[in-house]
């Protein structure tokens, strides 16, 4: 073996070392990640309004509809992250439907358009993220 060999044989070694360690610790981080179930809130199905535990309310300023947008608001919520809420159904995954709210005076509020589901179903679950919490909201759309 040549010298010029060599040196291509250690540095195609030390790549797959390096490419082994990468991704050894991908696994150990992605491992050591434990997902934050979401709490369930208890709300009445149809409610337009619903408290959030410390404190604040999650409120439709109008009643969700398929294929319209409509506004959520998150009042007395004092929050050092922006909250998101993602929608999805029971037993459908709906695809990326991940909305992040926005300040507005001192309520936050979020536009959303939910899509229309080919099975007719109406009944969707809002998930909360807040201050790395998670609420689950099931509610119906019109």
């Amino acid at each position: 073996m040549t010298a010029k060999q060599r040196k291509w044989l250690a540095l195609g070694g030390a790549l797959l070392l390096l490419a082994g360690v990468k991704f050894g610790l991908i696994y150990y981080w992605y491992g050591q990640r434990q997902p934050v179930k979401p709490q369930p809130l208890a709300c009445g199905a149809g409610q337009l309004s619903c408290a959030l535990p410390g404190g604040g309310a999650w409120r439709f300023v109008s009643a969700p509809v398929h294929g319209k947008p409509f506004e959520i608001r998150l009042q007395g919520v004092v929050a050092r992250e922006t909250p998101q809420v993602e929608f999805n159904m029971a037993d459908m995954d709906m695809g990326f439907n991940r909305y992040t709210f926005v300040r507005d005076g001192a309520d936050w509020k979020a536009t959303v358009t939910l899509p229309l589901c080919v099975s007719g179903s109406r009944d969707w679950l809002a998930t909360l993220s807040l201050d790395g919490k998670r609420y689950l909201l099931p509610f119906s759309a019109r």
